[in-house]
């Protein structure tokens, strides 16, 4: 064999051997990823069946909780409203027989302080009335319980009526009133009592809370989001309020000023029900507002909800 061929069969001896150790090598590496491969999907595996058994515990505590839940919802309901009755009846009784007392007493001579001591009954009577009225209002909001009845609305005699009521409460804050209510908005579709409601509420507040000053009505037609409808102002000069009070005005049973509250009285309900009642007649409700200058109540509804 020539020297030659003895140098090419060692090369070929080499090679084959640099081969054999790199298919070895390769061998080793298959039989341990495929190891690691094995034991990395039997602890997935492992994983998965307690993140099942988890996700199914957490679900029954939700489906528990949930049900507590409801259950909850429909004993407050229930208790609410049970005691709304019980309160509404004799209240009612008080009111009756306050304004007849009233008319009675005025047929006697000297008897005007009497009177008025009987007005007043009739009116702590008739404010308690409205309290349980908001109270029961927002539980069956809350529980998706509160029926809408919608229908031709005469606006301006909505606002003649609500700014009526509300005449000795203005009076009172020797408050200046003004109203206007443009052509175009003289007419809506929607519920008329939730509608009252809304104005009443917010005119009572703004009366509440103002004092020699002017609390303005304002209604004009509008367009939003391409929804014709009718926006309803309510701007007083009144005590107004900072932005960290404006920030929690609609929770519910939150005054956002605890003095003013215990010397004019409420719940915090107000304007928390008055918020849900314009959402669902398909509006919303704005506020703008500044300390010691007064505040003004956006409300816009659409002309079809």
């Amino acid at each position: 064999m020539s020297e030659r061929a003895v140098d090419e069969l060692e090369i070929f001896r080499r090679r084959y051997d640099r081969e054999r150790r790199a298919r070895k090598e390769a061998e080793v590496f298959a039989e341990t990823k495929t190891r690691e491969l094995y034991e990395t999907n039997q602890a997935l595996q492992r994983l998965a069946a307690t993140l099942q058994e988890q996700v199914a515990e957490r679900t029954a505590e939700l489906r528990r909780i949930a049900e507590e839940a409801v259950a909850a919802s429909e004993a407050k309901s229930l208790f609410v409203g049970a005691v709304s009755h019980e309160l509404r009846t004799p209240l009612n009784a008080i009111i009756g027989y306050g304004e007849l007392l009233a008319e009675e007493l005025t047929e006697f001579a000297g008897a005007g302080e009497l009177v008025s001591e009987a007005d007043k009954i009739v009116q702590a009577a008739r404010h308690l009335h409205a309290l349980v009225n908001d109270l029961l209002d927002l539980q069956k909001v809350e529980a998706g319980k509160l029926v809408l009845t919608f229908s031709e609305v005469d606006v301006e005699g909505v606002v003649t009526e609500v700014t009526g009521a509300l005449g000795a409460k203005l009076q009172d804050g020797a408050n200046a009133l003004r109203v206007t209510v443009e052509p175009g908005a003289r007419r809506l579709r929607t519920d008329e009592l939730r509608l009252r409601q809304v104005l009443y509420n917010l005119l009572s507040n703004a009366a509440k809370f103002t004092r020699e000053g002017t609390v303005a009505v304002r209604v004009r037609p509008a367009l939003r989001s391409g929804r014709r409808g009718v926006v309803f102002e309510v701007e007083d000069t009144g005590a107004g309020m900072t932005p960290e009070q404006l920030g929690r005005l609609f929770t519910p049973y939150v005054q956002v000023d605890e003095v003013l509250a215990r010397r004019h009285g409420g719940t915090g309900l107000g304007l928390a029900l008055t918020r849900r009642l314009c959402q669902l007649l398909g509006g919303e409700i704005a506020v703008e507002s500044e300390s010691g200058r007064g505040s003004c109540f956006r409300v816009f509804l659409p002309a079809a909800a």
